[in-house]
């Protein structure tokens, strides 16, 4: 006996089926506009860094509460660096000049930064002894940024200073907590997720691993020579490594494009021609060569890829906004393409 569709004489019927079809069609086209970016990576590896590009490139930059918000952190920024390499100098026992310590006292006793002293760090960073303990600031725990804070002290006290976008984007507040972001690009929803790289703080990333569309890994390339902040034994770059095998290798990304951020560019041309990358690679035998060092660090990521679906590798600097747009705007037409393939 031949089996036949109930609706085949129903008109009412064939109308109510191809109703549930076109809206189907809808809920899995609204879904596929739906983009959930993960940042991933160690701390300081420039996960917010890359959450305020993409506030000054998608959403017209940031609110005058958030300005006023960062005037108070980048004046705080520029006090604790100097502080950090005055302390530094004591611990590691470089020579105070004794014309040097009456502003040493000043700014170590200081708890914000007030316009009396700004001659004094200017003094400071000046001087020989300090200079050379910023010359081994891979040995200690400061901001990569502390330089710029230091010299730009004159206008962050200034009553009129208002933060620049470069301002901002080398501001430095540890992330606490989850943060999204939302904004509509290219016909697409986005929504990127940063959460707080230190040990301490990955125990939440399982709370926002539900429908992520890509996962964005952060490394940092000039860390290869530098310790963790809460664990001055182990090496940044090795535990960064680690986590990259281990987020990859998650049975919640078996099905998820992972992007890799080879970050801090700019930093890790400075610093490799001063410290040999074979200091953690003894196996590394080029030198200073960019390239060679460059190919090198990336295929250590690339053995370590676990079981995700595929990777795509990116050389950024996160504070580079023409930089960051160039690759986001690849990120976005890649999740297009493929968003696309499987609505197909």
């Amino acid at each position: 006996m031949a089996c036949c569709n109930p609706s085949q004489g129903d008109p009412e019927g064939r109308a109510r089926s191809k109703e549930l079809e076109e809206q189907i069609k809808q809920e899995r086209k609204d879904v596929n506009r739906k983009v959930k970016l993960l940042l991933l990576g160690t701390g300081d590896s420039g996960k917010s860094t890359f959450l305020k590009q993409m506030k000054i490139i998608n959403k017209n930059g940031f609110t005058k509460s958030e300005t006023d918000r960062y005037k108070r952190i980048l004046r705080d920024n520029a006090l604790r660096s100097i502080q950090v390499l005055c302390e530094q100098a004591e611990k590691k026992e470089f020579k105070i000049p004794k014309k040097l310590q009456d502003a040493v006292q000043a700014v170590m006793n200081a708890t914000e930064l007030e316009p009396e002293l700004v001659p004094m760090i200017q003094k400071l960073w000046k001087s020989t002894v300090i200079q050379e303990v910023w010359h081994v600031r891979n040995t200690f725990q400061i901001h990569g940024s502390a330089d710029y804070y230091i010299k730009q002290v004159q206008r962050f006290v200034e009553e009129s200073f208002e933060p620049t976008n470069e301002d901002i984007l080398r501001a430095r507040m540890r992330t606490s907590g989850i943060i999204e972001t939302k904004f509509e690009e290219g016909g697409l929803e986005f929504t990127i997720v940063d959460v707080g790289g230190q040990r301490t703080e990955r125990r939440k990333w399982l709370h926002c691993f539900d429908n992520v569309t890509s996962v964005i890994y952060l490394a940092a390339l000039d860390e290869y020579d530098m310790k963790l902040e809460e664990d001055n034994g182990t090496n940044r770059m090795t535990e960064s490594i680690k986590l990259f095998s281990e987020v990859t290798s998650s049975q919640w990304f078996k099905q998820t494009s992972v992007i890799l951020f080879l970050n801090k560019d700019d930093l890790f041309r400075e610093k490799l021609p001063r410290s040999p990358l074979n200091k953690l690679f003894p196996e590394y035998t080029d030198g200073d060569n960019y390239e060679s060092a460059l190919k090198f660090i990336e295929s250590k990521y690339k053995e370590n890829f676990g079981s995700a679906d595929v990777l795509y590798t990116w050389v950024t600097c996160a504070i580079d906004t023409q930089n960051v747009e160039r690759v986001f705007f690849s990120i976005r037409d890649t999740v297009f393409r493929r968003s696309l393939q499987s609505f197909m």
